[in-house]
């Protein structure tokens, strides 16, 4: 109704307007065909302008598809008990590991989630301490880590990200496997651990095909790599007789026993073929 009224009252204008000024000698014909001709001019970017906004409205409209069948449950409060997971990971055992950034903690808890799961503390101070200690687990301390990763045989390699290291758990106790003596951020140099910097913000990643681990230096703007010990990586041989050798043996085994047997034979028919032919044995 507004715009309809405005669009009448700058018609009358218009139309006003032009009989005003148009000069004595002007015919009324005249002055009704510039009426005409400004009021479609006018009119034509007033529609050309609403469907501009229009179109506007239409394509800015998020377009969202929702696949139905999926719910989302809390299985883990840490409000009540003190605790901010930041990321999570999984050992071999099936437990999980959660990483408390804001207060420096390594929590571990069973991978049954549920409002009533306790977890454990694996290294850090119940009390949120910082710093950068090694040690037994305990009394260690980090500082604000970002990143969590373990390897095949349960070693946990911790970006250490405001202590610019990387820290390795074991069940020796914590400690610090590259990087921690530079002081400054964004630091960037490779070559032996203890020389190695990296910057304030990394992640690390294992990866058992190749028994290293991955340092996604983002400050730095880098991957890096650090070889891991190789008994940390073939977890089999130290777990459990590997297969491979064990099948290795078993055909080793049997091709021995069937040579033998082979030889068995032999000798019998031999034996039977000379006294047929009145050889003596």
């Amino acid at each position: 109704m507004g715009n309809n009224v405005l669009v009448l009252g700058l018609a009358l204008l218009l139309l006003f307007g032009g009989v005003s000024s148009a000069p004595s000698g002007t015919s009324p014909a005249k002055i009704v065909s510039g009426f005409v001709t400004n009021a479609m001019s006018y009119a034509m970017k007033w529609l050309w302008s609403l469907k501009t906004t229009t179109k506007t409205a239409i394509s800015g409209r998020p377009m969202m598809k929702f696949e139905s069948g999926y719910t989302v449950e809390t299985v883990f409060d840490g409000s009540k008990l003190g605790i901010e997971p930041f990321s999570v990971e999984v050992l071999p055992s099936g437990e999980l590991l959660i990483l408390d950034s804001a207060n420096s903690n390594i929590y571990r808890i069973s991978s049954s989630l549920s409002l009533y799961s306790r977890p454990k503390l694996v290294a850090g101070s119940a009390e949120g301490y910082s710093g950068h200690v090694d040690g037994k687990l305990r009394e260690a301390r980090m500082n604000h880590p970002m990143g969590l990763t373990v390897d095949d045989k349960g070693n946990i390699y911790i970006a250490d990200t405001m202590n610019m290291a990387i820290r390795k758990i074991s069940d020796g106790g914590v400690t610090t496997i590259a990087g921690g003596k530079s002081g400054r951020g964004g630091s960037h140099l490779d070559g032996p651990s203890e020389d190695a910097r990296f910057s304030n913000d990394f992640d690390v990643v294992y990866i058992g095909s190749s028994c290293s681990l991955l340092v996604i230096d983002r400050g730095n703007r880098a991957i890096r790599e650090i070889q891991l010990n190789f008994d940390d990586c073939a977890y089999q041989y130290g777990s459990g007789f590997p297969l491979g050798i064990a099948v290795l043996l078993a055909a080793g085994f049997f091709g021995y026993m069937l040579a033998l047997l082979q030889r068995r034979v032999g000798t019998i028919v031999s034996s039977q073929n000379g006294i047929s032919n009145g050889t003596p044995k």
